[in-house]
């Protein structure tokens, strides 16, 4: 068996994904209950959280505001919808086999939502956002102690947000803020293709 359901009712066969089972109201649903980290974090932290921090954090330090790279941004982990938020360790110890499959669900995810192009040429920016954010929740969510993470030399935690401060959103908050982003976003791409 290779096929999962979603939260939405949809079949998705993991194998082969089909662009028409991937809906975006599973995505919101199913990232704002996958906690990040292995749930090792001082309060339950989604994997849609996450993705609107790194949204926020491209705006606010890279002055990004084109809807078709935040959404790219917003999406960046939304296959973990289908595949789970596999820690960094863990995808280490499962080699080129896992990384094959994530890269395979991704592209879909991305084809499915027409940021194909966004996704590849703001790369380095999303990733750059990705990791600031991973360098906040370590120093703000994570315990103090164990071995220094690498990211919190190379990416500065940013000092503008407090996310215990965030912690009163309960997970369906943090679904319906993703929805309505990405609604924003989606609107803004409209119009961009009106001006063309």
């Amino acid at each position: 068996m290779t096929w999962l359901l979603t939260a939405t009712g949809e079949t998705v066969d993991l194998a082969w994904l089909d662009a028409g089972t991937i809906n975006l109201a599973a995505i919101a649903h199913q990232l704002a209950q996958i906690n990040r980290f292995n749930g090792a974090c001082s309060r339950p932290y989604s994997v849609a959280e996450h993705s609107l921090l790194v949204c926020e954090i491209l705006e606010r330090e890279r002055a990004i505001h084109s809807p078709s790279v935040l959404m790219a941004a917003l999406l960046h982990d939304a296959h973990e919808a289908y595949c789970a938020d596999l820690s960094s360790p863990m995808k280490q110890v499962l080699g080129d086999g896992w990384r094959s499959v994530e890269h395979r669900i991704a592209h879909s995810v991305r084809a499915r939502f027409g940021i194909l192009s966004a996704s590849a040429s703001a790369r380095q920016d999303i990733e750059w956002a990705d990791l600031t954010a991973l360098a906040t929740e370590r120093a703000q969510l994570l315990p103090p102690g164990g071995p220094e993470w690498p990211v919190s030399r190379s990416h500065p935690p940013v000092g503008w947000v407090r996310l215990a401060d965030r912690a009163g959103m309960a997970w369906t908050d943090w679904r319906q803020a993703f929805l309505d982003r990405f609604a924003e976003l989606n609107y803004g791409r409209s119009l961009q293709c009106d001006e063309m």
